[in-house]
């Protein structure tokens, strides 16, 4: 049998178990070329290894091998062309795929390097941020309002970035909006990559320098108060509170800083265009 392969050699081909053989032999998928009845020894061409390379693609791609068996003709023929076209297609989104995860991970060691300069500050200090898009939440009228809702409407918004292929990330926190009253309204946020369509829910926070404080986040703290007694002079602004990403992260703490958007009312956050 020199031109044929054992199925235990034709297993380390591809470095798969028998098993799995058998059971694509089950399946359909990948018959024998030859079997001898008295041993029940079975054997495989060489060129057969063009069919196991689709299969292990299959299983790479998420392709059910029942779905595969389905592409294999009344002659036993594999649809070749059918089953490529479709794995291009999967390939393409596994790629799309692993490149938001590459830049959301490069997204966060950035944010972990920028936040490194501003660590331990004390008292308000200027930062310049780059624009950033978020997608937010509703107007709460409360802060004690956005406490209770935050899991529930952060929830949604993570439904919403995976519905339309956004990609969410930190910082995240609250958006807070001050009018000449000293009124506050507040928004859950986070900010989003990927961005590909315009949805009522973005927002482009503008680049510039921001006027910024630290504080570690409790439950117990009045958000409105320290607003008021580190920006008393201000008549209409926007707070953003967000969270901060550093080298470690702890359970025991929530660090956070407050960023002053330095445009007017009127112009500080505009629809995503």
């Amino acid at each position: 049998m020199q031109d044929y392969f054992l199925i235990s050699e034709f297993a380390k081909l591809r470095d798969i178990n028998i098993n799995s053989l058998r059971y694509y032999e089950k399946l359909g998928l990948l018959r024998p070329a030859y079997i001898d009845e008295k041993t029940n020894y079975r054997y495989y061409l060489p060129e057969q290894i063009s069919v196991l390379n689709k299969i292990i693609l299959c299983v790479q791609l998420g392709i059910p091998l029942k779905e595969m068996a389905g592409m294999i003709d009344e002659d036993g023929n594999l649809q070749s062309q059918k089953l490529l076209e479709q794995g291009k297609l999967l390939a393409q989104k596994r790629i799309e795929e692993m490149q938001a995860n590459l830049n959301y991970i490069e997204a966060s060691l950035k944010s972990i390097e920028d936040n490194k300069k501003y660590a331990d500050k004390q008292g308000i200090y200027p930062r310049y941020f780059k624009e950033r898009t978020v997608i937010t939440t509703e107007y709460f009228p409360k802060q004690s309002d956005v406490k209770k809702k935050m899991i529930s409407e952060i929830a949604e918004l993570y439904k919403t970035t995976q519905k339309n292929n956004f990609f969410p990330q930190l910082p995240a926190g609250q958006i807070v909006d001050v009018d000449p009253s000293g009124t506050m309204q507040y928004r859950c946020f986070f900010e989003v990559l990927n961005v590909t369509k315009n949805l009522p829910q973005l927002l482009t926070l503008p680049a510039g320098t921001y006027s910024c404080m630290q504080l570690d986040s409790n439950p117990g703290m009045n958000l409105a108060e320290i607003i008021r007694k580190n920006w008393p002079e201000k008549e209409s602004f926007t707070v953003i509170v967000d969270n901060v990403m550093l080298e470690k992260f702890s359970f025991k703490t929530r660090p956070s800083e407050l960023q002053i958007i330095p445009q007017p009312v009127e112009n500080r956050i505009q629809n995503l265009t």
